[in-house]
């Protein structure tokens, strides 16, 4: 995370939802097994065709190895990307820390009092049963709009950053 200013407070963290997060390390688990479903499978299907199978274990064993650790790294990735994509609220500015892959990271700050709209996107039943959504930040900037998707309690977190906006605008002396 960057320096913060002198006296500078965290108001917030917000990252993705943990069901997301869930959901993809269920879908890599779901492909940690299925070369042992094919293996026997394969073995079934030309046992039945009259086929001699010999045992080919060892090589099985190999290739699998190889294959798991292609998904350790890919749930090491997911992991990564989770914890290290934050979005921090203080009570003078925002900022954004997205991962990109292991060696990429993009952080982009903004004050407070230039945002100009927050806006929620919540998609289908299982962003509403489990509360996380889309959130979107305009501001005065004209290059992009700051977006953390899926986060947990998005209502709440734009809750936070319009008070935090209202109070720096209120404190700031009318030019």
């Amino acid at each position: 995370m960057p320096p913060l200013e002198p006296g500078e407070v965290v108001i917030r963290t917000v990252r993705r939802h943990w069901w997301v997060v869930l959901s993809e390390t269920f879908f890599i688990i779901v492909l940690a097994g299925m070369p042992i479903f094919f293996y026997e499978a394969i073995i079934i299907f030309l046992g039945r065709l009259g086929y001699v199978v010999e045992s080919h274990g060892s090589i099985f064993l190999f290739i699998y190895s190889l294959w798991l650790l292609l998904l350790w790294m890919a749930f090491f990735l997911v992991w990564t990307n989770y914890y290290l994509d934050v979005w921090v609220i203080t009570d003078r500015q925002m900022i954004d820390i997205e991962q990109k892959g292991l060696f990429h990271r993009e952080i982009s700050t903004f004050r407070l009092d230039r945002i100009q709209d927050v806006t929620v996107q919540v998609h289908g039943i299982l962003g509403t049963f489990f509360k996380f959504g889309n959130i979107i930040v305009q501001t005065a900037s004209e290059h992009k709009a700051f977006t953390i998707r899926d986060a947990h309690f998005p209502e709440d977190v734009k809750r936070t950053i319009l008070e935090r906006y209202n109070k720096v605008r209120d404190a700031q002396p009318n030019i």
